[in-house]
């Protein structure tokens, strides 16, 4: 059994066109790397902060961030100690402990990594997998790669649901017992979770077979992906959002 990464519902997010999604993913990547402005990933990244919590929820906005805090954490704390250049904003007796330049490649960095993570969020939470394949083989990636790349996905939430259960399965049978070392309760959570996922492979092979994976005559599918006005309509806001995010370029 896997579980589906996205999440129902029918936000403007929900009834974009996942080729459109896909596009907009792919163009708006880069965008964090290439302007030299040390602010411009960060505001990127609080416009797309925005459009989760407006489409998606608070909620939906906080599962995002909370799960790269730790890393961000580390960035603001690790970088500017490797940053010394530019001008002293602290010092302590008598050695700069946060520079201008350290200031700046902190936001830099933390910009960009909450920025591709939001932007990966805000594709993949509001595109379910038979959606995700059709859009891929639409752009031309064969029937083996879009769905090695689906199951993938689909399996990561799944792994994460399973690691849950294993440690809630664990923590009930040692109740009682008192406290115990971190590997003492690691290495049997991560035996189990092995386990479980290896039980998994005949079920994921017979679903394959079903799907007759492997196979040499021509593939058919049994949906389609909308056409018209909406679609192209998608591109367009697409093209919209590449023009003001690549904007900078031109100043």
């Amino acid at each position: 059994m896997t579980i589906e990464f996205a999440l129902p519902g029918g936000s403007l997010l929900h009834r974009w066109d996942p080729r459109a999604k896909l596009a907009g993913l792919v163009i708006i990547l880069p965008a964090f790397f290439v302007f030299p402005s040390p602010w411009l990933p960060g505001t990127y990244a609080a416009a797309l902060a925005l459009l989760l919590w407006l489409f998606l929820g608070g909620r939906e906005l906080w599962k995002s961030i909370s799960a790269v805090v730790p890393v961000l954490a580390v960035i603001c704390i690790l970088t500017p100690l490797f940053r010394r250049g530019g001008q002293p904003v602290w010092s302590a007796f008598g050695f700069p402990l946060l520079t201008s330049e350290g200031i700046a490649e902190t936001g830099r960095m933390a910009g960009r990594f909450a920025g591709l993570t939001l932007a990966f969020f805000a594709v993949f939470r509001t595109l379910n997998a038979d959606d995700l394949v059709l859009a891929l083989r639409w752009y031309g990636l064969p029937f083996r790669g879009a769905l090695a790349i689906t199951i993938a996905l689909r399996f990561i939430p799944t792994l994460f649901a399973l690691s849950q259960n294993v440690r809630d399965a664990h923590a009930l049978r040692r109740a009682g017992e008192g406290r115990t070392s971190f590997f003492a309760r690691t290495i049997p959570q991560l035996t189990s979770v092995f386990i479980q996922a290896v039980r998994v492979i005949p079920s994921l092979a017979m679903a394959l077979e079903t799907r007759g994976f492997g196979r040499a005559n021509r593939r058919t599918s049994l949906m389609t992906l909308p056409t018209g006005k909406g679609v192209a309509w998608s591109f367009v806001v697409v093209a919209l959002v590449a023009a003001a995010a690549y904007s900078p370029l031109a100043f």
